[in-house]
């Protein structure tokens, strides 16, 4: 693979470099993160999950997971 097979986006605040092409859900899968478990904002728009196969993911893009945490009073 060639250096134009890579693109670099944000993921959660930090530099990666990915496979270009990847489609948000194989940015997911890549991850081992369940996609009923997350919510993903792509560059500060939150994505509904049917966008997930169809969003491919391109250079300088900011992605965030964002997971909710169960909790409150003991």
């Amino acid at each position: 693979m060639s250096e134009a097979d890579f693109i670099k986006i944000k993921l959660n605040g930090k530099d990666n470099e990915i496979k270009a092409g990847l489609s948000v859900s194989d940015l997911l899968l890549k991850w081992k993160v369940r996609p009923e478990l997350v919510t993903v904002e792509l560059n500060e728009n939150i994505l509904q999950k049917l966008e997930y196969d169809q969003t491919v993911l391109k250079a300088g893009d900011n992605v965030e997971f964002v997971f909710y945490m169960g909790g409150g009073m003991v």
